[in-house]
């Protein structure tokens, strides 16, 4: 599932718009790309091979966006070893989080582009908050869907236990002037599936599953947000 979070090639002239605005996340970004070189040296491996830079400073928004995708090269071969067992799952799961934080920073940078981009017409009499929410909010939705069909389907043919995941599901409240935030919802899913593999319900692999998609979603969103609600604070 981590390579639908795979950035989308977006173009310079789309990227051009992030001069409206300061880069008030580069800081974060070099916190979490140092982490993420920091990684694949533990593997022995170039860190280079995945991401030329060290810092956001010395390439450009393309580049970034480059980067980060390359590095799902690094994670692509070993989903099935992470999500095998749980000692192989917690010896990856902070680099997940690390990763999953940086692609929702970078996404987020994107989205702030992409929202100017399609206003560049409207003089700018449609850049508003409520405006820029619903703009990140119909991308992110996507994102929870997928995460619903893929957390919905580990469960097979268990009709209560998917019915069960459906109800919690549904209890997500889209507002029109906040931003898309199904944190809580994600928790109440964890537990849920927490209670059930004590219970010998589910099996371990079927844990293991749902806890690598949770991880994936909640640290995107959590990444997304940390940005994006910047951007929202200086809009009227």
């Amino acid at each position: 599932m981590i390579q639908y979070y795979k950035l989308q090639i977006t173009d310079k002239n789309v990227l051009d718009n992030l001069d409206k605005v300061t880069p008030w996340w580069t800081r974060k970004v070099d916190n979490k790309l140092k982490k993420s070189r920091n990684m694949i040296l533990k593997f022995g491996l170039n860190p280079n091979d995945f991401i030329k830079f060290s810092k956001s400073s010395e390439t450009d928004y393309e580049g970034l966006i480059a980067g980060v995708n390359n590095y799902l090269n690094f994670y692509i071969p070993k989903i099935k070893i992470i999500v095998s067992n749980r000692v192989a799952f917690k010896k990856f799961d902070n680099s997940i989080i690390n990763y999953m934080n940086l692609n929702g920073y970078v996404s987020a940078i994107q989205t702030i582009a992409e929202f100017y981009y399609s206003n560049k017409d409207d003089e700018f009499n449609q850049i508003t908050k409520i405006n820029a929410v619903k703009f990140a909010n119909n991308k992110n939705f996507e994102k929870w869907k997928r995460y619903q069909k893929e957390v919905i389907s580990n469960f097979g043919g268990n009709d209560e236990i998917k019915n069960n995941l459906k109800k919690i599901f549904s209890e997500v409240i889209e507002f029109k002037k906040d931003l898309f935030d199904p944190r809580v919802i994600i928790g109440v899913i964890v537990k849920y599936s927490s209670r059930l593999f004590k219970a010998n319900e589910i099996t371990e692999q079927q844990f293991l599953n749902l806890m690598y998609f949770s991880y994936l979603q909640l640290s995107y969103i959590e990444g997304f947000i940390d940005i994006y609600i910047v951007f929202l604070n200086n809009l009227k």
